[in-house]
This record gives C-alpha cells, sequence and structure tokens, in this order.
C-alpha cells in the first residue's frame, strides 16, 4: 500500500504530544472509580480517532455486527496485525476486557490506565500460572457480563506472515471450555495500512469484519484448526480487497493538501476566535472595575488604574490599592487581584492585602492582614466554595451564597468556621460594633459549640426577620437602608495613573492614616 508521509509525520506529531497530553493532565482520573475513569480513556480513544481520520486520512468500517450477542458476554478472538485494532476496542465494544501479558502493566502511567480498566492480565511465569490466570479472569468477566477479547496468535503479526509462523494458541479454547462462552472471530485488514513496527501509515478504511460464532463442545484441536481457517481466510478477502480499492479510494477522497490546509485554517480560526473574544472580555472587565468604582465613590475614579493581563491563561485584573469613601463610611483594600478564565459561570479567584473597613456608627476601622475567595458569580448570586479571612491569629473560613436580589440587604446562607474566634470578638468590641455585653455573650456561646478536637467553631450565618444569626446566637440587627439605586454611566477611562497614586517604592497609603487611633 502507498504510505502517507506527511500526513503520518503529521498524525504522529499529534498522536504523541496527545498521549503524553493525556497521560499527565488525566492522572486525577485514576481515582475515580472505574465506570468514570473509561470516560477519560473513551475521550482520548475518540479525540485520537479524529486526528486519525482528519490528519491521517484513516477510517474503518465493521461489518457482521448481527453475529454479535445482543446481551451478555462473548469471547472476541481478532486478528492482531498492528496496534490500530488495540485502540478501536472500547468503540468496537461495550467495556472490553483484553487478554494481555501482565508485564504491560509496568509501564509507567500508560500501565496505571491498562489497570484501572481491569484487564486480564498473563501471569506467564510458568505454564500453570498462566492457564490460570486466562481462566480466572475468564469467569469473572462472564460474571461481570464484558466481552471478553483476545489475539490468538498473541502477537501482532505482519500481512505476509502464515499460520505456521505464528501459530493460533490454544489459550482461546481454555477460556471456552472454562466459561462456556461462544466465540465471535474477527477478521480485519488493519496491517494494510498500520503495518507493525512502522512509522509511516496508509491513507484508506480499515475493514473489521465478525465472523459467525463458533458454540462450545468442539475438540480443542478442532476448534483451533476452525478458527484458524476462517479467521486467515475472511482476513486475506479483506487485505485483497483493500489493494484492489486503492486507487478507487484515493480518487474519492480530498487530497492530502486539501485536508492539511483545511485542519490547519480550522485550529487558526479556532484561536483567532479564541483571542479576540479574549482581548474583548478583558476591555470590558477594565472598563467595568473603572465604572463600579466610580459609581461607588461617586468621586472622579479609582486611586489606580486597574492592570489587566495573562493572555492567552486565565485573565488576571490587579490593582495596587483602592479606597472607596461613603456617606457612612470608607473601605481600603490594598493588593488586589481577581483572576480566572474568561467563561460565564466560572471560579474566580480573588486575594487581596491588608483591608480596613470603616463606618460612622464604630469608633475605629476594622482591619484584616489578607483574604482569599475561590467563588462563582450568577447574576446577583455570589456563591463562595471557599475563602479565608485572616486578622492577626483569628482566622475565618467561609463557604455559602449572597444573594443581592433581596432588599434591603442581601440575603446570607453561609458556614462559617472561626480558630481563635475571641480575638475577632474583641477587635468588634473595640470598634464598637457589638457591645462588651454581646461580646461576652457570643464568646459564652461560641465556647460551648467549639470543637473539642480542633478547637474550631462551626455555624452558620443566616438571617432571622431583620436579625443576623450565629447559629442559635442572634449577633447584630441588621440596617435597614432605603432603596436608592445608583446612576451609573460610562465614566471616562483615565489615560494615565490618578494624581494621588503612590510612588512605585511606596505600597499605598499608610493604614494608620485612614482611622482613627483605636483605644
Amino acid at each position: 500500500m502507498k504510505r502517507a508521509y506527511i500526513r503520518s509525520i503529521l498524525y504522529n506529531i499529534g498522536f504523541y504530544g496527545l498521549t503524553a497530553t493525556a497521560c499527565v493532565l488525566c492522572l486525577p482520573a485514576l481515582l475515580l472509580p472505574r465506570k468514570h475513569a473509561m470516560w477519560v480513556v473513551d475521550l482520548f480513544i475518540y479525540t485520537n480517532y479524529f486526528l486519525e481520520k482528519y490528519v491521517l486520512g484513516l477510517r474503518y468500517e465493521v461489518r457482521g455486527v448481527e453475529h454479535l450477542p445482543a446481551h451478555g458476554s462473548y469471547i472476541v478472538a481478532a486478528k492482531h496485525q498492528s496496534a490500530y485494532e488495540t485502540m478501536k476496542l472500547h468503540i468496537l465494544f461495550k467495556d472490553p476486557a483484553i487478554i494481555l501479558k501482565k508485564e504491560l502493566l509496568s509501564i509507567p502511567i500508560w500501565g496505571w490506565y491498562l489497570k484501572k480498566s481491569d484487564v486480564i492480565a498473563i501471569d506467564r511465569s510458568s505454564r500453570e500460572a498462566a492457564t490460570k490466570s486466562i481462566q480466572e479472569g475468564a469467569i469473572h468477566m462472564k460474571e461481570e457480563g464484558r466481552p471478553i477479547v483476545i489475539f490468538p496468535q498473541g502477537t501482532r503479526v505482519k500481512v505476509d506472515a502464515t499460520p505456521k509462523e505464528k501459530p493460533y494458541k490454544i489459550g482461546v479454547a481454555r477460556i471456552q471450555e472454562a466459561t462456556g462462552l461462544p466465540i465471535i472471530p474477527l477478521a480485519m485488514n488493519s496491517g494494510m495500512y498500520w503495518p507493525r513496527n512502522s512509522f509511516f501509515k496508509s491513507k484508506g478504511t480499515v475493514v473489521f469484519e465478525f465472523l459467525k460464532p463458533i458454540e462450545p463442545g468442539i475438540e480443542r484441536g478442532k476448534l483451533i484448526a476452525k478458527l484458524e481457517k476462517e479467521v486467515e481466510g475472511a482476513s486475506n478477502a479483506l487485505m485483497e480487497e483493500a489493494r484492489k480499492k486503492q486507487t478507487d479510494e484515493e480518487t474519492q477522497r480530498r487530497t492530502p493538501l486539501l485536508g492539511l490546509v483545511g485542519f490547519v485554517l480550522l485550529v487558526l480560526a479556532g484561536f483567532w476566535t479564541y483571542s479576540a473574544y479574549w482581548h474583548l472580555v478583558a476591555k470590558h472587565v477594565y472598563a467595568a472595575y473603572i465604572e463600579q468604582v466610580t459609581a461607588l465613590k461617586g468621586e472622579d475614579g479609582p486611586e489606580n488604574l486597574p492592570a489587566v493581563s495573562g493572555y492567552p491563561g486565565k485573565m488576571t485584573l490587579q490593582v495596587p490599592y483602592e479606597i472607596i469613601n461613603s456617606p457612612d463610611g470608607r473601605m481600603a483594600v490594598y493588593n488586589l487581584s481577581v483572576s480566572g478564565w474568561p467563561f460565564p459561570h466560572f471560579p474566580l479567584l480573588v486575594q487581596s492585602g491588608k483591608l480596613s473597613i470603616e463606618s460612622e456608627a464604630w469608633d475605629g476601622a476594622l482591619n484584616f492582614d489578607s483574604m482569599q475567595a475561590r467563588l462563582r458569580v450568577d447574576g446577583n448570586l455570589v456563591t463562595f466554595e471557599e475563602s479565608d479571612l485572616i486578622a492577626g491569629d483569628f482566622t475565618g473560613h467561609i463557604i455559602g451564597s449572597l444573594d443581592f436580589n433581596q432588599k434591603p440587604f442581601p440575603k446570607m446562607d453561609v458556614l462559617v468556621t472561626l480558630e481563635n474566634h475571641q480575638t475577632l470578638l474583641n477587635d468588634l468590641a473595640v470598634v464598637k460594633i457589638i457591645d462588651a455585653r454581646t461580646a461576652l455573650f457570643l464568646g459564652s456561646g461560641f465556647e460551648a459549640l467549639r470543637d473539642p478536637d480542633t478547637g474550631f467553631v462551626s455555624l452558620p450565618i443566616h438571617q432571622k426577620g431583620e436579625m443576623l444569626m450565629a447559629g442559635p446566637l442572634p449577633v447584630m440587627r441588621l440596617p435597614i437602608y432605603s432603596d436608592v439605586s445608583i446612576k451609573r454611566t460610562r465614566p471616562t477611562i483615565p489615560t494615565q495613573r490618578a494624581p494621588s497614586q503612590p510612588s512605585p517604592e511606596s505600597s499605598g497609603p499608610d493604614l494608620d492614616s485612614l482611622q482613627d487611633p483605636v483605644p
């Protein structure tokens, strides 16, 4: 058969790149149940077939499917001419159990996937061990209703090799004796297009042909002779058919150059579309940040212009510091960073350094050392998948959601885990967010809820009317604000830093300058 040299080079580059990438990136799938891990294997197989079909120009055809049992387990005795058919077993059969030599399970990474797929591994240390491992494995697969696939010649054979050179072995007969299952012979011509141990392949159509079942009850020698005659005869006929059809198939298919150009154009179009989308989202995020901060501050604009980076990977918005003043108070945030893939409903990672919050109703500022949160935003619903708020030796872990559709304050449904909760209560009392009596009351309640092993306090935070509740304990009455809409207009985006931005040597204004001293 005429070899497709350029197509073969391109395909092999894609195949080995796909295999290396999949083996590493899909390692977490090995921790999943076998059923779910096989979805990853199937994805790899179908992706590889995409490369075979559109880069290499190699397709396949299946004949004789009417000979396969509709239900239950059965034995498939297949011709083995190349690695091509081994990558089609999960397409031809539903959850096949493949018989192979045990040594293959020791191949790094690749062997782990073989083991996860639950194959029948032959122990070839002795004839007795090999027979026992095959029969016990086959009986187990019969009980699970899985098709059992065996290559009777035990290895890949060249298209011109005779059964005398590579004889059919007795193992398939022993499997049938142990299980009582029918044998479905499988002939093929894969070696014509994908030669054994050859880098270069051919375009064309591989044909798999299932033959009539061989029912149990035939003596071993006669069974092997019958299987050999039928598989070899059908495979030789398919190979001769491939030789005769080669010229016709070449004229019916697209030229190699057209297929290659189409594939390259498809890749380039996809990359261009993604690039345009990425930069469009980046522009929107940049403008939206300035618009939101300007609307909140009611002033000229943000203290610092944001920087959006990360192309072509995750998008990251960074701001050195920002101060937001309002009639009710003031908030300062330092080293703010928001990152995530620029697609709807994908999680966002929000991080910051120091946080300082002041209110006209407090006697000082509430300060935190850092914040980190992994969240998802769906309209006005914000879901915290995990988050940490740190102040000194206090850490608050928060999961749950805030629904800003509720007015006049968002609906809160979160679970909070506190480490060293007394530090937080002291800080809240110092700035008079809660009074000393409430701090003592909450401290006593938290102690009662504290886990004796970890020392942590876990409790749900929710609303009961106008009261904010920490588990069964009332924390504070939520203020009722009038529903005043903020008129938002698209601000003029500054072209240079605001005058109040600090020099590169400074990290921003001092926290102490943002608040009155706390007694």
